[in-house]
């Protein structure tokens, strides 16, 4: 596990590439302040081109990012406040298509190989339950609701 990045501006957005990472944590910082097309690239000292390539990218990938049309067709883009979730529903749904892919690959001859699927199987396991069990704690506490809420006051 020693190649894994420690750098925690990509790995809370695993996924995407470090400029896609520098986009939303640049909107999150200013959440729930908007960021015009123009001052968002001059922020990360990049081409507007290069920045609104980079959001219809994060866009195409199911991230939530809130973009505004001023009247004089500026666009502006806002953090979506449940981008953050966004990973941990991803990271879900990952996990449980794993584990689903764990039950289809058949056992091999080889006992040691066996032994080591079959660790990564309760690992996952383990991880998909304790994922379904706090996603009812968060949903009998209403956060998910009490999340959207806020989002229609700002």
């Amino acid at each position: 596990m020693k190649n894994i990045n420690s750098n925690s501006k990509i790995l809370s957005r695993r996924g995407l590439n470090i400029l896609s990472s520098r986009i939303l944590d640049a909107l999150y910082e200013r959440y729930p302040n908007s960021i015009s097309l123009n001052d968002l690239a001059k922020v990360l000292k990049l081409r507007e081109k290069s920045v609104l390539s980079a959001i219809n990218k994060i866009n195409s990938l199911g991230v939530p990012i809130e973009v505004i049309m001023s009247n004089n067709k500026e666009r502006f883009f806002r953090a979506d406040i449940k981008e953050p979730l966004s990973w941990i529903i991803k990271g879900k749904n990952a996990a449980e298509k794993m584990l689903k892919r764990f039950n289809q690959i058949s056992q091999s001859r080889n006992n040691d190989a066996n032994k080591k699927k079959n660790i990564n199987y309760r690992i996952y396991k383990e991880y998909v339950e304790t994922f379904d069990e706090l996603f009812d704690k968060w949903t009998s506490l209403r956060l998910f609701e009490k999340l959207e809420d806020s989002t229609k006051n700002v």
